[in-house]
């Protein structure tokens, strides 16, 4: 029991959980994103989660980081003059709901900010990131015939950033990394900083959670 508490001490700590997102999100290489963003066919933004009308939540709603990226996707969007596509692509990850309502939300949301339906591309049968990056392919294979790699600037959260490259490159695409929703920014250091609180645990255990998928679909042959 003492060594459990300690290790949720840890893991709830603001020290633990920068080192811990840090070893994820510092391998994000942006540096090159101005220059690599020529002939890009699509702005690829994965979906993220939503919370469904249930209960005392009477409408759907976006989690954090859907929001985070679809906005980040609209801003590209918008910085290329709306040139270039948002393809917004995730279906429903739980066994037991395969109903989605992200994707065609997320899309309502969008059209109702100014964006044209037919720039806003959405693929609703995927239900993890290995299969999100096949059904892009096929739906970018299927729009541009003939093209080798297609290039897209790939929109999804930092911690998730590196696994999802990975795939992207693994089923033939040719991603540019553009992140959002950023778990750490600098770590500064005060006494607070040692007293347990719910976001460090959170973000320790997203960047654990991150650590294990990087090892599965390695041992699965999908990065």
């Amino acid at each position: 029991m003492l060594l459990t508490l300690v290790i949720y001490y840890l893991l709830s700590i603001e020290p633990v959980a920068y080192l811990l997102a840090k070893s994820i999100q510092g391998k994000i290489d942006i540096e090159k994103f101005e220059v690599e963003t020529e002939n890009v066919e699509a702005i690829v933004v994965l979906a993220g989660g939503v919370q469904k009308k249930d209960g005392y939540r009477p409408y759907h709603e976006l989690g954090e980081a859907s929001w985070r990226r679809l906005w980040h996707g609209i801003e590209l969007y918008k910085r290329f003059n709306g040139k270039i596509p948002i393809l917004y692509s995730g279906g429903s990850g739980d066994p037991f709901d395969p109903v989605s309502v992200e994707t065609e939300l997320a899309k309502n949301y969008a059209v109702s900010m100014g964006i044209p339906e037919d720039k806003f591309w959405i693929e609703t049968s995927s239900r993890n990131t290995y299969e999100s990056g096949v059904e892009i392919k096929r739906i970018l294979d299927d729009s541009f015939p003939g093209v080798g790699r297609h290039k897209v600037i790939l929109v999804t959260s930092a911690l998730h950033m590196p696994r999802s490259m990975r795939v992207m490159k693994k089923v033939g695409l040719n991603p540019i990394p553009s992140p959002a929703d950023f778990t750490i920014g600098s770590l500064s250091l005060d006494p607070l900083s040692f007293l347990p609180s719910i976001s460090s645990f959170a973000t320790s255990t997203f960047s654990i959670h991150e650590w294990i998928g990087i090892g599965g679909y390695w041992l699965l042959g999908r990065i």
